[in-house]
């Protein structure tokens, strides 16, 4: 017992936890699921995890704590798009994550590294703190929504009827441009639309 209390850490358990929920998903991710890839009793976990929540917390903590963000320029616009796109390919690499940032995001926020990045950067650009959280909540939807498109691109192909309905002489309309272009496209598209409004409204003000 001695030797499990010494080899068992938050960091251990982080780890194993994130094994876990590559394995077998946000369901399959639980205390008894974490122990047992530990090689430990789960009794033993709650001297370092209180419960499930603080093992999700935990997890998510650590996995955006890992993502690996740009040395800042100086400029909002650059820097903001960069840690987007570190935050996209995260994302996509990772899907249940995007899941667990938007469902535990009350309880980790104040552990966030790249949220408090973000937030760096448009207090920085001169806006204020609540200024600051509604553009970042807008960034984290419009990342978060591409993600998930992406990552479900990525899996197997099915075959779908493309064709519009007469009807819907709108579709019909716009029919060759609704899966024109790759996904980066259509997010890199987006995100400029999102940074031009920031900097429309900076420049009104």
């Amino acid at each position: 017992m001695s030797s499990e209390r010494v080899s068992l850490s938050r960091s251990s358990i982080a780890s194993a936890a994130i094994e876990v929920l590559d394995e077998k998903g946000l369901d399959g991710l639980t205390m008894r699921a974490v122990a047992g890839k530990l090689g430990a009793g789960t009794m033993s976990l709650y001297r370092h995890v209180d419960n499930r929540d603080e093992l999700l917390d935990l997890v998510v903590t650590t996995l955006t704590n890992r993502i690996e963000l740009d040395p800042p320029t100086g400029d909002w616009r650059v820097d903001l798009a960069r840690v987007a796109c570190r935050m996209k390919e995260a994302l996509v690499l990772r899907p249940q994550l995007t899941m667990l940032l938007t469902t535990r995001a009350r309880a980790t926020a104040s552990s966030l590294r790249a949220l408090n990045t973000t937030l760096g950067i448009l207090r920085s650009a001169g806006m204020s703190a609540r200024e600051a959280v509604r553009t970042n909540h807008a960034l984290g939807n419009l990342v978060a929504g591409a993600a998930l498109w992406e990552a479900e691109t990525q899996r197997a192909d099915r075959t779908h009827d493309n064709s519009p309905q007469p009807e819907l002489e709108n579709i019909v309309w716009a029919g060759a441009e609704l899966y024109a272009g790759t996904t980066q496209e259509r997010f890199e598209h987006g995100l400029h639309l999102l940074l031009d409004g920031i900097q429309t409204r900076l420049h009104d003000r």
